[in-house]
């Protein structure tokens, strides 16, 4: 065959491959991809957008997250291709539409890219590669990264223009790249902006040594080096061209983008992402971000290092698949950090450099795997083994990659990604009724699903899914993402969450959609009550006295800006289609008419030996792993291993695993397991935390049996909580059970108990219309009284504490807000926390405490003057804070005393978290301090346990400011002063005075 021949049968070859090749994405990932995109990170984020899109073409702002925020902080290209979908099929539906196209357009790329290093058979094998490519699965499929695939489809496509540019020096091959790099600015800026590095740079290097003879031929030396060099000179017309219009491009395609930057730069404290981890200490960051998304380049790498280094033109390639290798590495060593520089280190998301470098690759591991099924490596097998070991071995590799990408598909099956799927028409339903959309919401416990709450409704959300977008100084302030999986982000996430809920009137924050009891604590202990339970099995939790969201002013952009980011985007792709079309029909050559450089296809024995083996052994390695790790791991080997995968099962609740450690036994069953649990557990620690560390103890171990001690630390929305429990172990058959403890049983003296309390119902509207409130369905404020306040200075910090009244005979709900005046004439709101009750009975009080710290906080003397607020409303729940307290005090030292209290459940429901406000009074009845303090467990009804608190007094080393500094307000009336009433109790108990205050997790007020 000559090679007119030869080249017109790797034509045909390699087109029929491409074809091939797109065909087996469709089937695969285009039905596939409607069942996992929703599990993903990112994949409703950009619904989200493309929503805003659809709605507001021409209007960058949207209110609907972080009180508003522009939409111009991404670019818009692929949200508004998704909006034009979306205008014919359902969203979601759209989204998939989209990424099936961008899909089909990698390939193409992937396929083109590959052909300006090899033949088109090889380019053909490649675009089979690309559609099951491990990174490019993961980044489609885990991540839903699809701004970052759609980039990088058109830039692909766009470097085989590029280097025909450096070699032929046409215009038309500049236009028809431009156009297609257009396309990527418009997708996603962080590509365009890499891609020139990575991508762009190696492709130009590699096309100015293909146009000279000279250098092509070299090996490298020094002498290729300074003939490279002149090379480059020669050509710097066309690239100084090239780069000017490319810069150009950058900033006038996307100039709002770059506007944005500039007028509103991100400030916010670094987010903390996997990518860079050290992976050899969090190993599980390294297997998704690195192990995953390489396995195949792993394999291949001997084959792909050789390939790379055998050719001179290839050197730019060589560079940056080793500099995106190390870069996509994290934080495993400190060169990606000395790379890149501390600040850009810590923004960007350092696996796209390995997705990157798995790209890189596309073209030299098609190569060698086209030379094993039919070239030099496959005559090697077959010559020096026989076919049926080589037949064998492709099978055994085939085999064991397929088995590996299936398990990338389910990959949220092992490892849970998001929560379960939410049906939300329930709580669309709630906030488009009742003009419940004149507040904000906040979802807990929803994932990623938040963002798609978003998209299907106008209502608006303090939080929200896109941190660069985030401005409001509860969250830039913090290592905090998104407020709804603050449990997930530490003490942090959870500060930050704090401060939202507690300044909830600041944002005319008033419903909370809770999908994760574990908040639940922290929501009741900051003022929220439980509203309804939807059918969907949300809990909504509402505050009273919210006014209603006040009109923020959007920030402004030029008309011109806001047109032109409507236009242009999408005017890009327009064209860039038109071009194509053009050139495919006026430019296009037949390619294969033309000689082909002669590619030399020999590898060495040990590369041979290493890439045809490495594959299978990498492979079979880490699924042997995952299988070991899901079904054949010994959970029961020794006390220890037994003990912490015991405690495992209880933290994630699964208590039929749970019981399977317990020694078996007939009279110890998992009814009677589970039965005794719904009777002795409830409580903060079984209901409301999650386990942060175990430590477990042996203090005997013989004949078979062993003693522990086991130190937990939980994690609860409340704080950290420790835990010391001992347990018995007991060896049969090689693995070791726990001997369940000896269950006592609390009977209450009364097996029947009536009511002992007053329940209200507030019977809502006397006016049944869906017109705004008017005169006649209003009702008149409850009076409240403030009995006390005082402005107390400890070290540095400085709080308001006191004590409020509800005088009126109906349950009240409260809202209290300190607003301090300072000398310069600031001001500045703070709230209480989790010390006060929220709602109160008839004529009881509550203390209350204020803290005044914050990083904008001037020094306390520097106060002019205090504002104290309260505004009630009628409460029909919440108001019932547990059964009776009694309490004895004893000092510790000078300013420790230890407080036991006895706590007695009169109620007919359980309470679930027994707790109580601890005050510490002067002998003139002056609240110093207010501190909540909760106990792990739970109290059913009729019975009563004693908890003992240690508590800090403060009136040694603090100082009580000047009260006159504070005015009282109720209800927008002022308020005179009271005098505080001298507590004799207190004065006998050290100073100490208590008053209850549980959690009823079943709300006597929603039977």
């Amino acid at each position: 065959m000559n090679s007119i021949e030869q080249n017109i049968w790797n034509d045909y070859l390699g087109k029929k491959l491409l074809l091939v090749a797109m065909s087996i994405a469709l089937l695969t990932h285009g039905v596939i991809g409607y069942f996992t995109l929703p599990q993903t990170y990112d994949a409703y984020v950009h619904m989200f957008f493309a929503d805003h899109y659809s709605r507001f073409w021409f209007e960058p702002w949207d209110y609907r997250w972080y009180t508003g925020f522009l939409t111009v902080s991404y670019p818009p290209l692929l949200h508004q291709m998704i909006a034009l979908i979306s205008k014919v099929f359902p969203l979601k539906v759209a989204f998939c539409i989209a990424g099936m196209f961008v899909f089909e357009i990698l390939i193409v790329g992937v396929y083109r890219f590959s052909k300006i290093f090899f033949d088109k058979t090889t380019a053909g094998v490649a675009a089979l590669l690309a559609v099951m490519l491990s990174s490019i699965v993961e980044t489609l499929h885990v991540y839903g990264q699809l701004p970052t695939l759609t980039g990088l489809a058109f830039l692909l496509n766009a470097l085989p223009f590029l280097y025909q540019y450096m070699i032929k020096s046409k215009s038309i091959y500049l236009i028809m790249a431009l156009s297609f790099l257009a396309v990527v600015i418009c997708s996603h800026h962080v590509t365009a902006i890499f891609g020139m590095v990575f991508f762009i740079a190696p492709v130009l290097f590699m096309g100015i040594v293909d146009g000279s003879p000279a250098l092509s031929k070299m090996k490298f030396s020094w002498n290729f080096v300074k003939l490279a060099l002149r090379g480059i000179w020669s050509k710097k017309y066309q690239i100084i061209l090239f780069a000017t219009l490319m810069i150009i491009m950058a900033i006038s395609l996307i100039f709002p983008y770059w506007y944005w930057s500039k007028t509103d730069p991100i400030a916010q404290v670094s987010i903390p992402h996997g990518s860079r981890d050290n992976f050899l200490d969090q190993t599980s960051s390294g297997l998704i971000f690195y192990v995953i998304p390489l396995a195949l380049i792993f394999g291949l790498l001997p084959a792909i290092s050789y390939i790379i280094f055998k050719r001179t033109r290839f050197i730019g390639w060589l560079l940056s698949f080793y500099g995106c290798l190390l870069l996509g590495s994290g934080g495993t060593t400190p060169l990606p950090k000395m790379m890149l520089g501390e600040h850009a280190f810590n923004i960007l998301t350092l696996d796209r450099f390995g997705f990157w470098a798995s790209v890189i690759a596309i073209p030299f591991m098609a190569k060698f795997i086209l030379s094993f099924l039919s070239g030099t490596v496959r005559d090697f097998w077959v010559k020096k083994h026989k076919s049926s070991v080589h037949f064998v071995l492709c099978g055994l590799n085939g085999l064991a990659y397929i088995l590996f990408i299936i398990y990338i598909f389910h990959l949220a099956s092992f490892r849970p990604l998001q929560p379960k799927a939410v049906d939300i028409q329930p709580m669309l339903n709630f906030l488009n009724r009742d003009e419940h959309m004149r507040w904000r919401f906040m979802t807990l416990g929803f994932g990623d699903q938040m963002a798609w709450l978003s998209s299907n409704t106008m209502a608006a959300t303090v939080d929200g899914n896109y941190h660069s977008a985030r401005r409001l100084p509860e969250m830039t302030s913090r290592p905090v993402e998104r407020l709804e999986n603050a449990k997930y982000l530490g003490e942090e996430g959870l500060a930050s969450l704090k401060d939202f809920l507690t300044k909830s009137e600041k944002y005319s924050l008033k419903y909370i959609f809770s999908n994760d009891r574990f908040y639940d604590p922290l929501l009741y202990y900051t003022g929220w009550n439980r509203n309804i339970l939807l059918e969907n099995g949300i809990m909504v939790w509402e505050k009273g006295n919210i006014s209603t969201i006040k009109p923020v002013k959007p920030k402004e952009l030029q008309p011109f800006l806001k047109y032109a980011w409507g236009i242009i985007p999408i005017s890009s792709l327009v064209l860039m289609i038109l071009l194509t079309t053009f050139y495919m029909v006026r430019y296009k050559q037949q390619i294969y008419l033309e000689s082909e450089t002669y590619e030399d296809d020999f590898y060495p024995k040990s590369v041979i030996y290493a890439t045809s083996f490495l594959p299978v052994f990498f492979f079979t390695i880490f699924l042997i792993y995952v299988t070991y790790e899901l079904l054949l791991l010994d959970k029961q080997k020794d006390p220890e291993t037994t003990i912490v995968n015991f405690y495992n099962e209880l933290d994630f609740q699964r208590f039929e695993n749970a019981h399977n450690f317990f020694e078996p036994s007939l009279t110890y069953t998992l009814d009677q397991y589970l039965l005794e649990k719904s009777v002795q557990d409830g409580g903060l620690l079984p209901s409301y935390a999650k386990l942060d560390s175990i430590a477990v103890k042996t203090i005997e171990e013989k004949d078979h049996k062993a003693k522990t001690v086991v130190h937990t630390q939980w994690r609860t929305s409340l704080g950290y909580q420790q835990q010391i429990d001992s347990l018995e172990l007991v060896q049969l058959q090689g693995k070791w059970y726990i001997v369940p403890p000896k269950f006592e049983l609390e009977v209450p003296e009364e097996q029947i108990h009536s009511y002992t309390y007053t329940l209200f119902k507030k019977m809502g509207k006397r006016v049944i219309s869906s017109f705004p409130t008017v005169k006649d369905d209003r009702v008149k404020k409850p009076f409240a009284a403030i009995l006390q306040a005082n402005l107390i200075k400890e070290g540095e910090n400085g709080h308001l504490t006191g004590e409020i009244l509800n005088a009126d005979d109906i349950p009240i709900n409260i809202a209290l807000k300190a607003t301090v005046t300072f000398e310069n004439g600031e001001k500045e709101a703070y709230f209480p926390g989790t010390g006060m009750h929220y709602n109160l009975s008839p004529k009881a009080t509550t203390y209350f405490q204020i803290d005044l710290n914050s990083t904008s906080m001037q020094d306390l003397r520097s106060i002019s003057h205090i504002d104290l607020e309260v505004e009630t409303d009628i409460s029909e729940r919440g108001y019932i804070h547990g059964g009776t307290v009694g309490f004895e005090v004893s000092a510790l030292d000078a300013s420790q005393v230890a407080v036991k209290a006895e706590v007695t459940n009169e109620l007919t429901t359980q309470i679930n978290i027994p707790g109580i406000l601890i005050a510490e009074k002067d002998k003139g009845g002056r609240i110093w301090k207010v501190e909540l303090a909760v106990h792990q467990k739970s109290i059913r009804t009729g019975l009563k346990k004693s908890f003992t608190i240690p508590f800090e007094r403060i009136q040694m080393h603090a100082e009580l400011l000047d009260n006159d500094l504070i005015s009282y307000y109720v209800n927008g009336q002022k308020r005179a002063h009271f005098q505080p009433v001298i507590d004799e109790s207190a004065n006998r108990h050290l100073g100490i005075s208590i008053m209850s205050h549980g959690f009823l997790a079943n709300e006597i007020y929603l039977q």
